[in-house]
């Protein structure tokens, strides 16, 4: 039988000062504090997850005590993480005939071909508009192919699913009801770092493993029929085994088909989510943050709106809270620039069957010595929802000018179509103390162009009435609940 071994095969794309270079999941631990994760957005999320719950499991920091003298630490605890994937070593094998990494090796068949690996066939669609999806394609490297299995475990949306003879819920060949993979279900948030070992411990919180909390290689081979059940922990969902896979090999070792059944099955992915992951970013309605408006502009100002802990009802998120705790207690450089990025699947139907999207938005969020200040780190809340503030005033005032409903002007009236405010955020995040005056004049600007727009027909936007509502709610104290908020 091939063979793939996870833990010493060149797999996972990371780059260092040598360059870019695919290395195996022992190195990239090995060498955390020396390389960083390679692969595009989407990739480096479902990656990221795979590589916090193996450092996790292994190497965890306790409390804050420990978590602080790991950041200090010059590498891992290579030590424990070495022992670790000794101890676990026969659960990374790609294609193992008895325990093949994150798969059943119960589900023997190919239901599909190997474009059941690649995102973009996972949208409504897709063939017509990839033409490469059109043709038969090649076998794959078991490396490309392992990254497509995080991939998909991760990220593969709900909907209806090939039924396995053996599984009891296959109707006519089908399975119904399907949930969408951890990070389908989210907006996920993470911070970013200078190299892999900074951003395992910055995307993960200290704490102890739960009871009955292990990933998916510390437990049997799933059989093949769908299972309801709650995850135990972080760990647990990290590496959730959403979908019964089974990746099918040539003698050569090139993956040329696929299983794919419905796996594991929460109540909610979304409760699940809010509950486990750190990453997990929530409005104060508990509802997914939103990284964009109503037109699909980026807002790269909505994620420090997270950093308030002053009122329960603003939303939260578990690593920038954590972060935050670092930084208040010294343990990071007061001068290190803290900057996340933020991905939000989206679908095509209410039932997530098929995804139109993964929105990508990178998003500065200040100096560590700004977040580790509680009035600072106020007054860059604050900043953050005045375009809310202004937003909703000139949207108002010009409905109310056009006689017409906010939402049928809300396209016209978009702050974020003036392309300097993406700009303005991030010169005033470099700086927040010293350049909030600037940052109203940005918003002011905003507010200025969209007074200019004209309608179409007969009425015009009454722009002087605009341009007074935005100074009014760049001038107000008055403070913005979560409902004003997007979702």
């Amino acid at each position: 039988m091939a063979e793939f071994d996870l833990l010493t095969r060149p797999w996972l794309p990371v780059v260092s000062g040598e360059g870019p270079a695919r290395v195996s999941l022992r190195e990239a631990l090995e060498r955390a504090h020396e390389v960083q994760l390679a692969a595009p957005g989407p990739e480096n999320a479902a990656l990221l997850r795979l590589l916090l719950a193996l450092h996790a499991v292994a190497a965890r920091p306790a409390d804050e005590k420990q978590w602080d003298a790991a950041w200090r630490a010059p590498t891992l605890d290579t030590g424990r993480i070495g022992a670790y994937l000794d101890a676990h070593a026969d659960r990374f094998d790609l294609l193992s005939d008895q325990h093949p990494f994150w798969q059943s090796a119960h589900v023997t068949e190919a239901t599909q071909d190997v474009r059941g690996l690649d995102a973009r066939y996972w949208s409504s669609g897709a063939p017509q508009f990839a033409q490469d999806l059109m043709r038969d394609p090649e076998p794959m490297d078991a490396a490309d192919a392992a990254v497509g299995l995080v991939m998909l475990q991760a990220w593969h949306p709900g909907g209806i699913r090939t039924g396995h003879p053996a599984d009891p819920a296959t109707r006519a060949g089908k399975v119904y009801g399907s949930k969408p993979g951890p990070l389908s279900t989210m907006t996920h948030l993470r911070i970013t770092g200078t190299c892999l070992k900074d951003e395992l411990l910055l995307n993960c919180p200290p704490g102890v493993r739960a009871p009955g909390d292990c990933p998916v290689w510390e437990r049997d081979s799933p059989a093949v029929p769908m299972r309801k059940r709650e995850p135990a922990g972080p760990m647990d969902w990290w590496t959730w085994p959403n979908r019964r896979v089974r990746l099918l090999a040539d003698e050569d070792g090139r993956v040329n088909g696929i299983a794919l059944h419905d796996g594991d099955r929460p109540d909610s992915p979304d409760q699940c989510a809010a509950r486990l992951d750190p990453g997990a970013a929530l409005t104060g309605r508990g509802t997914r943050l939103a990284v964009t408006d109503g037109s699909g502009h980026l807002l790269p100002w909505t994620p420090a709106t997270l950093l308030d802990d002053s009122r329960a009802d603003t939303g939260n998120c578990a690593v920038l809270d954590h972060v935050t705790a670092a930084a208040e207690r010294g343990g990071l450089p007061p001068e290190m620039r803290v900057e996340a990025a933020v991905l939000r699947a989206e679908h095509t139907t209410g039932h997530r069957a098929a995804l139109s999207g993964i929105i990508h938005l990178s998003a500065p969020l200040g100096p560590a010595g700004v977040l580790a200040d509680p009035g600072r780190r106020a007054r860059l809340v604050e900043a953050a929802r005045l375009p809310w503030q202004v937003q909703r005033e000139i949207t108002h005032t010009a409905a109310d000018a056009l006689g017409l409903l906010a939402k049928t002007v809300q396209s016209r009236t978009d702050l974020s179509l003036a392309p300097h405010l993406t700009t303005g955020w991030e010169d005033f995040t470099e700086a927040p103390d010293s350049e909030a005056d600037r940052w109203r004049e940005c918003l002011a600007r905003a507010a200025q162009q969209v007074a200019g727009t004209k309608s179409s027909g007969s009425r015009t936007l009454s722009g002087a009435r605009i341009h007074v509502a935005a100074l009014s709610a760049l001038n107000s104290t008055a403070p913005t609940t979560a409902e004003d908020l997007p979702v």
